[in-house]
């Protein structure tokens, strides 16, 4: 029988419940209580019955409350099969698990489920404050809890009653229809350290990394100026060092500093206390809050046990006038959510807090009033949960992000493959686990349910085709128990050649060092889900091969790759591309532009397919990736602003920026490979966030984005208004008005530059320009704001700046105004300009003119070739599939893209770059 250690000696729960005499008439008893450890041996059981009763299954719960919903919800569930006005259920008891697993995952009820858990006596004893030993009482009754009724709740149960009931007519497990998980097996804790206790730890830290100590600096600013910050880092790539440090600064700065640490599960606790020490936090106290029974062994001889014991916490942190690092489970948190005074709270793996939007064990102190700073640490952060992350007030922004890419490429992260194994269909896996198997020697298999994985592994133990290796098969689910779980991973550790088939138990926390690969045997739609599962092989070993990452997809080989049938069987690889193109920007650009950009990804045909390895990479695999770029459509997902990926699209803002000098025009392009992408409707989209951001709106840009734009030259006063501020220009207008009286002579025509060395007049002829198109023929489109600035400027010199009107709205034939004016002296000026000094006030105002203005750029840039082409904007619905064309600002001429690498290396083009004037 499964048993686990107490957090607390009073345990709320929904209990299902066996008896000898009860199970011979085919029924099982559920209920709630107040104390899940002496529930059974209250008067109502023990007075009727003899004393042999058992508790099948438990559900630990945060409050009363909760258990009696849930005990509420699973009778509702069960009615059919209810005794009238008994809580009693005709049927075997792992249904009725099954059917509060259910609930638990859809009334967002954070459950702890032991099966067959034996309570001891110790643990049922508990002293009242006079140290009397008593038992406790009965729950309280329902009339005390009539607050909480399933009203709410009566539709969302009654779909879930229905399906249940339709899937116990139906015994095929279907695994078509999307990612809907009979349980939550995310949320079941495990004492995996059965396992890592046994291993002897050691850590050091002699200096950061270079990407480490940028998030330190990110993150240490962040917290300064908002007092809360997320730090995203790819899995693997070390956030505990980035902690550290921050930490260190808050000790620092005060004598009596106190730190909160939160994580997930025991083992991260006890790692997370012996990093800390190890990296050089050892003349400071600790303590640990866990329900951890052995002492965690800290180094140099210190050892530090941990306690759940509320007082002993409570004295340990008031009594206590010297710095202190508290190291706790979020589940054993509530301990502390209502005594304040951390300097700094730091949420480890913070996505776990976000399963339910009321307050429980694991959000305590999330939702407890701020006090101190707080840092989130995640590689996955939670935006399709209750609680979501971009929630600012709660989470504060991306401070930082590194991505998995970077870490793959720094050789922190194993580097890994990604396969597309081929068939007709998906009834048989068995094909699909042998080619994957031909391949690699230890695999985790991903299910869409318990139900689903027991299926797999039934069907696996068929005898092994002879080309393939002989394997183990293994099973772990939610069902059998954390002791049995934890054997099953053990086994699986050491075994040389197997598979191990879950849903979600092993997705993240997991630590296998030899794991070669993962295989997604089920849809999944969480980006957070997938990426997490990823990352489970990519730990780094010397000597590691490279680990794999295996995806099914089917096709229908009467019809052609390419046919919209096959597109749209191809397209359900979409969540998984999304997914790994946050992480890793090349993986765009290949799908862009696959033979530029390489990328590790290959096809595997079924052996039944007989498709050979040529035509599965000549036509297969494009098909592949045009069914995840169009899906059956017709329209580009990839060409969405939205969807590029920040890295690569900020990357090619930022060459822009330093190498042009100047911000994107609306008509830049930007080549990838054989396909251009427009650089302006990126540009568009983060102004457009950013502007947000500083209106104190909610803004789609994450902070980490923001800080990004920041960085980059003179951004809000050129890259985030404009090349031509308007404040700034009227500004140059009103000092010029006020020394002279007059308007300055100016080419509204062509006078403007964009560059971010452009001069006041320049920027103003710019602007100037824009006052001139805006009052149109046939009405003035000059925001009326601008519309009154203009107008206070101009009135005391009686300058006319707007067009005068017929009573249609017409402007008048032979309307002048100042800015008309201005440009026909500068004209009359400029022509002259061989017997005047006007050439000096060319070269002061308008430097480089009329070459660098005519072409609105640097002529110097376009000599060394870093300007982008101009963009060339096609229909793609009558051009879906093409690749397009572009301009080239050197050459005056379009281009089609896919030729745009050998026109940037043809003699013609050369020879104009020759021509271009310095």
């Amino acid at each position: 029988m499964a048993s686990r250690s107490r957090l607390l000696s009073c345990v709320y729960g929904f209990y299902i419940a066996m008896h000898p005499w009860l199970k011979e008439s085919g029924y099982v008893k559920v209920g709630y209580t107040a104390n899940l450890s002496c529930r059974l041996e209250m008067a109502s059981f023990t007075t009727c019955f003899t004393p042999e009763w058992s508790y099948f299954a438990v559900f630990e719960l945060e409050s009363i409350k909760e258990a009696f919903l849930l005990e509420q919800a699973v009778l509702f569930l069960f009615k059919d099969r209810r005794v009238s006005q008994r809580e009693l259920i005709q049927g075997h008891a792992m249904d009725v698990v099954d059917g509060a697993r259910r609930v638990c995952a859809a009334l967002n009820l954070n459950a702890i489920v032991n099966m067959e858990p034996n309570y001891n006596l110790s643990e049922r004893i508990v002293c009242d404050k006079s140290g009397k030993v008593s038992f406790f009482d009965a729950p309280p009754t329902r009339d005390a809890l009539k607050s909480t009724t399933l009203g709410k709740y009566i539709e969302l149960l009654e779909k879930l009653r229905q399906s249940i009931h339709a899937c116990s007519v139906c015994d095929n497990v279907t695994v078509e229809g999307g990612e809907t998980f009979d349980d939550n097996e995310e949320d079941v804790e495990y004492n995996f350290d059965i396992l890592e206790s046994c291993k002897e730890e050691s850590f050091s830290l002699t200096a950061l990394r270079p990407y480490q100590q940028e998030a330190v600096a990110r993150c240490n600013e962040e917290l300064e100026s908002s007092g809360v910050a997320i730090c995203q880092m790819a899995c693997r790539c070390g956030k505990t060092p980035v902690a550290f440090k921050l930490i260190e600064h808050c000790l620092q700065r005060k004598q009596d500093a106190k730190v909160l640490y939160l994580v997930p599960g025991l083992t991260l606790l006890r790692q997370t206390a012996i990093k800390l020490y190890s990296y050089g936090l050892r003349e400071i106290k600790y303590l640990l809050i866990g329900s951890y029974p052995s002492s965690v062994l800290l180094g140099n001889g210190q050892s530090l046990m941990m306690t759940t014991d509320a007082e002993v916490v409570e004295s340990a942190l008031k009594g206590s006038s010297s710095q202190m690092v508290i190291i706790s489970t979020y589940h054993s948190s509530h301990i502390l959510s209502k005594l304040s005074g951390f300097d700094l709270t730091v949420f480890d793996e913070c996505h776990r807090v976000c399963g339910s939007a009321s307050v429980t064990n694991f959000n305590s102190v999330l939702f407890q009033p701020r006090s101190g700073k707080r840092l989130f640490l995640t590689a996955t952060p939670a935006y399709d949960t209750p609680i979501k992350m971009d929630n600012t007030h709660l989470f504060g922004g991306i401070a930082y992000r590194y991505y998995l890419r970077e870490g793959i490429d720094n050789g922190y992260v194993n580097a890994f493959s990604l396969r597309i194994i081929l068939g007709e269909n998906m009834d048989d896996m068995n094909p699909y686990f042998y080619e994957a198997m031909r391949i690699v020697d230890k695999m985790i298999v991903y299910c869409q349910s318990i139900e689903h994985a027991i299926q797999l592994t039934a069907r696996l133990q068929c005898p092994f085709p002879g080309d393939v290796v002989p394997f183990s098969v293994m099973l772990a689910h939610s069902r059998m128990g954390g002791t049995a779980v934890a054997n099953t991973l053990h086994d699986f550790s050491v075994s040389k050649r197997c598979i191990l088939l879950n849903v979600r138990l092993f997705q993240e926390g997991v630590e296998i060092p030899d794991l070669n690969a993962v295989f997604f045997a089920a849809p999944r739609y969480s980006s957070r889900d997938i990426i997490q599962s990823i990352c489970r092989p990519l730990n780094r070993m010397e000597n590691k091969p490279k680990s794999y990452v295996f995806l099914p997809a089917t096709i229908d080989n009467k019809l052609p790759e390419a046919h919209p049938v096959n597109l749209k069987k191809f397209s359900t690889l979409i969540p998984f591309t999304d997914a790994l193109m946050d992480e890793d920007p090349i993986l765009f650009e290949y799908l862009i532009d696959p033979q530029k950009v390489s990328y590790d990804i290959d096809v595997v045909g079924l052996r039944s397919l007989k498709l050979s390895t040529e035509r599965l990479r000549k036509f297969v695999l494009p098909a592949i990736r045009r069914g995840v770029r169009y899906s059956s459509q017709k329209t580009d997902r990839l060409h969405r602003a939205a969807r590029i990926p920040w890295k690569s699209a900020f990357g090619e803002l930022k060459r822009i920026v330093l190498e042009c000098n100047r911000y994107p025009k609306t008509n830049d392009a930007w080549v990838i490979g054989k396909q251009s992408v427009s650089m302006a409707l990126f540009y568009r989209y983060v102004r457009k966030g950013y502007r947000q951001y500083i209106n104190n709106e909610h803004s789609y840009l994450k902070l980490y984005q923001i800080r990004d734009l920041e960085s980059l030259p003179l951004w809000r006063s050129y890259g985030m208004q404009g090349p031509y501020p308007w404040e700034e220009s009227l500004r140059t207008l009103r000092d010029y008005l006020k020394a002279h009286g007059a308007v300055p002579p100016l080419d509204v025509h062509k006078g403007g530059y964009i560059g971010l060395d452009a001069t006041p007049f320049e920027r103003l002829s710019g602007t100037l320009m824009h006052i001139n198109q805006s009052d149109a023929h046939d009405k003035m489109r000059l925001d009326p704001a601008k519309q009154k600035f203009i107008e206070d400027l101009c009135k005391p010199y009686g300058f006319k700046w707007r067009k005068r009107r017929d009573a249609s709205g017409k402007v008048l034939p032979g309307e002048k105004t100042f800015i008309t004016e201005s440009y026909e002296e500068f004209k009359k000026l400029y022509e002259a300009r061989h017997r005047n000094r006007f050439q000096e006030f060319l070269d002061q105002h308008f430097p480089g003119y009329p070459e660098k203005h005519e072409r609105m750029e640097d002529p110097r840039n376009l000599r060394n070739g870093c300007v982008p082409p101009r963009h060339v904007s096609r229909d793609e619905c009558s051009e879906p599939y093409t690749a397009g064309r572009v301009m080239c600002r050197v050459c005056r001429r379009h281009i089609a893209v896919k030729a745009w690498d050998r026109h940037l290396k043809s003699q013609s083009h050369l020879a104009k770059l020759g021509e271009v004037t310095l």
